[in-house]
């Protein structure tokens, strides 16, 4: 929809040189799976929620270093075309021109009485009042007790930048965002489908009723092989990897795995592709809900598909984190080393997610909440090395980062436990698989109802 004409001065950064022009430039945000973690906390808490949009950020703070620029082409002074401009200001183009207005804002937030979170520095709590901030450049999420907390800090921040108050977030970084009247609030990238559906002439295809096919092997190009157009395949890809990261899990595997042959694509590998966007267009509407329950805790799932690979042997560890019901953290990806037997590829995803357990639970260790995660594994070996010091034997080759997991246990910061694999929604992020098992996955991870799935058909072929 359309609301206003812009017009922005933008000053050539491709041009500046490292260690003349520009020292630092990082400036960090906060991560995808924090804001999911706090439409968590938001619902169960019942927090109120107002985004914040400060208006052309960019030009508050001052420029750090000595800067120069020409005259605009369109704008320059007649009686000294041959002057330049010099930039008392930070300005949009200029490559450190985010970590300078992240710190402006950073110093401002602070002086306010927020204190910066330790696990992810884009997050702010005021202490005394429990309100909490999440920043992302220019854009800004208030979540408070009530709406006046909510306003207090808008009408703070007022008073040092020009901010726009939007109320509650419709639309948050792509992700569509609804509250409904019984407590619950839903994430969703409809539009987003939507949108590349149509950028790659989708809109009217057949829909698939899983991401990728189970049944077709995809193996590197070979020279005879038919090779595909690579910049066609590799938008396709990066378009997928978006969805994937922020709000569908569901294809996080077949992204993942597509992924291999970026360099070097094939027909076939594009048309598994084109199948990925067959899912979506029947699945345009599954949505993340998190809803408020009478216990809060946190739930994860990891998988792992030994040896998987054709190409290389490598097996792929899958996890998801569910809280308020709903998804607030998965992966996907190959492992680091090649594992000798399915035990320690289970090993060793427990391990990866132990980590990002920790990493939860410290969020939200950090904005008051204290709880003790769990990890559910399908296989017990994995489960029982992971408990027990003395299997030493079985896994004394394995690398020792990957042992992390036995020091969270012993300091009682991990509980584990054990999840039949018809019940295990992270096997969809380790390999492609039939409908029916599709469709369980689907339902644990709150995609579709569990009626909808026949949960006791047992002519699937055993994992």
């Amino acid at each position: 929809m359309f609301q206003r004409y812009k017009a922005r001065l933008v000053a050539k950064g491709y041009s500046q040189i490292a260690g003349l022009d520009f020292e630092k430039t990082f400036a960090p945000v906060v991560r995808i799976e924090s804001i999911r973690a706090l439409f968590a906390l938001a619902i169960q808490k019942n927090l109120e929620i107002i985004h914040l949009d400060c208006t052309n950020a960019f030009l508050y703070g001052h420029s750090d270093l000595e800067l120069y620029m020409s005259q605009p082409e369109g704008f320059t002074d007649k009686r000294y075309p041959e002057k330049v401009l010099k930039l008392n200001k930070s300005l949009y183009g200029i490559k450190q021109a985010p970590r300078i207005w992240y710190l402006l804002l950073c110093s401002v937030i602070c002086s306010l009485g927020f204190v910066s979170l330790e696990s992810d520095i884009s997050i702010y709590r005021h202490n005394k009042h429990g309100i909490i901030l999440a920043v992302f450049v220019d854009d800004i999420l208030i979540f408070g007790p009530t709406k006046n907390h909510c306003n207090s800090v808008y009408y703070a921040l007022q008073k040092h930048f020009m901010v726009r108050n939007l109320g509650f977030p419709t639309t948050f970084l792509g992700l569509a965002v609804t509250r409904s009247p019984s407590s619950s609030i839903t994430i969703n990238q409809t539009g987003y489908i939507d949108r590349i559906l149509q950028r790659f002439a989708m809109q009217k295809c057949k829909p698939a009723s899983t991401p990728i096919d189970h049944s077709l092997p995809l193996l590197k190009a070979t020279q005879y092989d038919t090779r595909c157009e690579q910049q066609l395949y590799q938008e396709l890809i990066g378009s997928l990897n978006h969805l994937a990261l922020f709000s569908r899990p569901d294809i996080s595997w077949s992204v993942s795995y597509l992924s291999q042959f970026l360099t070097d694509p094939t027909e076939t590998h594009l048309l598994a592709a084109y199948h990925v966007l067959r899912y979506l267009h029947g699945t345009r509407h599954y949505s993340i809900t998190f809803s408020k329950t009478s216990m809060w805790d946190i739930l994860g799932y990891t998988d792992a598909d030994y040896a998987s690979d054709k190409n290389d042997r490598v097996s792929f560890t899958g996890y998801l984190f569910k809280a308020s019901g709903g998804l607030v953290s998965w992966t996907s990806h190959k492992q680091h080393s090649i594992a000798t037997s399915s035990t320690v590829a289970e090993y060793m995803a427990l391990s990866d997610a132990a980590r990002e357990a920790e990493a939860r639970r410290q969020l939200y260790m950090e904005l008051g909440l204290e709880f003790t995660p769990l990890l559910l594994s399908d296989n017990q070996a994995a489960l029982t090395i992971a408990d027990e010091p003395s299997q030493y034997q079985k896994i004394k080759h394995v690398d020792v980062r990957y042992h992390h997991i036995r020091h969270q246990l012993h300091k009682g910061r991990l509980f584990i436990d054990y999840v039949p694999s018809n019940q295990n929604p992270a096997d969809a992020l380790t390999k492609a698989l039939t409908p029916l098992k599709h469709g369980r996955c689907l339902a644990i991870m709150g995609f579709i109802k569990v009626y909808d799935v026949d949960w006791h058909t047992e002519d699937d072929e055993i994992d």
